[in-house]
This record gives structure tokens, sequence and C-alpha cells, in this order.
């Protein structure tokens, strides 16, 4: 059996599951137990694709040591961004009206450091899709 006919009876078998727990959901009440698995058959699927992309890229890496480098500068330069993120961000307790603590400060950081991470990946993807845009332009 090639790769293929597996992966199509494997999102047959999906497909199946997925349609059997949403007539379960459209025939069952609001508090169906059918919405639970749902969203833990989604989660499944999620979890086991992401899973699937990391073994397969770090496959991937390790049968060329050159991609080793490239990754681990890679790496590297997240952290770096990461930690100028964290350094960059401070943080502040969040309360709503009635003085009912919402976010701690520590929280409020790790929020502010996501957003500037956010932000300076937009900045450095923008530079590289114009940066490749230049550069193809005056090669013509």
């Amino acid at each position: 059996m090639n790769l293929q006919k597996i992966l199509t009876i494997g999102i047959a078998v999906i497909f199946v599951i997925a349609v059997a727990l949403m007539i379960m959901i459209n025939n069952g009440d609001e508090n169906s137990s059918a919405i639970d698995m749902m969203l833990w058959f989604g989660e499944f699927l999620v979890f086991g694709a992401a899973a699937i992309a990391i073994v397969l890229s770090l496959k991937n890496i390790a049968s060329n040591p050159a991609k080793i480098k490239i990754a681990g500068i890679a790496v590297v330069a997240l952290l770096a961004i990461v930690g100028i993120s964290y350094g960059l961000s401070d943080g502040q307790e969040v309360v709503n009206g009635t003085g009912e603590q919402m976010v701690s400060e520590s929280g409020s950081k790790l929020v502010g450091t996501g957003l500037r991470v956010f932000y300076i990946l937009i900045i450095v993807a923008l530079g590289a899709m114009v940066a490749s845009g230049v550069k193809k332009a005056l090669n013509k």
C-alpha cells in the first residue's frame, strides 16, 4: 500500500468521525457530551499535525549538516528577539472596576513580550519581502 492510499483512508476516517460527531451534536441538547468529544477530536488533530510537522522538520534538518547550522542560527535569533522583547516589556497588574485582579504583573509582562515579538517578526518579514523584491528588480 503506497502512502497516497494510506493518507486517503486516514482522511476518510477523520471525515467519518467528524460527521458522526456533528450529527450527534445536532441531535443532542446543548449540554451534550458530543460537543466535548468534538473539541477533544479537534485538539487531537491539531496536536497530531503539529507533532508530525515537528518530527518531519527535525528529520529533514538532521539529514543535512548544513541545515543544522542554519536552524541553530534561526533558533538563537528567535531566542534573542524573545529576550529583548521580555526586557523591554513592563508588567502592570490589571484590575477591573471593582478592584478585582484580572491579570497579574507577570502575566501582563508575558502578554507584552508576545506582542513585541509579534511586531518585531512582522517587521523582519516585511523587510525580507522588500529586500527580496528590490534584489529581484535590480537583477533584471
